[in-house]
């Protein structure tokens, strides 16, 4: 009889926690779409986010302030990637020096057009290609800082997550 007890108490807290989480994650389900990597970030950042708090809060575990402090580095470093604010970080300077793209198209055949990317401080042929090499450096500095952020969240991740239990 005493285990029918147990069993019915598990039951009951099984569906108050089921319910509670329902309701916590309704919304964002209900926003999530499967078309690219900024809602698997969110996702992942809630759940992190719902983690920090329990290992912050209510954690047994020794060093849960610190698995709480590496689960906060992980959301920093999600919140950067669901911001994606590289483009305008890195080509700020950029944009001041040479002016603002300017995007015109050019008809090149009955169905084609051709795609002409300005600057309006760019107007010499020598300017234009100074400021092609600049343009396609800064690519290259946006991409690395992306994958920077990427390599260094799922390296936390691999090395701590096996741990992140309480």
């Amino acid at each position: 009889m005493a285990d029918d007890g147990r069993m019915w108490c598990k039951v009951f807290y099984s569906i108050r926690v089921g319910i509670k989480n329902l309701i916590k994650w309704f919304l964002l389900i209900w926003r999530d779409r499967d078309w690219d990597q900024y809602y698997l970030y969110k996702l992942l950042h809630f759940k992190l986010q719902n983690m920090e708090y329990l290992y912050r809060n209510h954690g047994h575990h020794l060093n849960s302030e610190k698995t709480a402090d590496r689960i906060k580095v992980c959301k920093l470093l999600l919140d950067r990637l669901i911001k994606d604010e590289y483009y305008e970080n890195t080509f700020k300077n950029h944009d001041k020096k040479w002016g603002k793209s300017v995007i015109s198209y050019r008809p090149y055949s009955d169905e084609l057009s051709e795609l002409l990317i300005s600057r309006p401080n760019a107007i010499a042929k020598k300017d234009k290609e100074k400021e092609m090499r600049e343009f396609l450096r800064l690519c290259e500095h946006k991409r690395y800082l992306r994958k920077q952020d990427i390599d260094y969240l799922f390296k936390l991740m691999n090395k701590h997550v096996e741990r992140w239990w309480d």
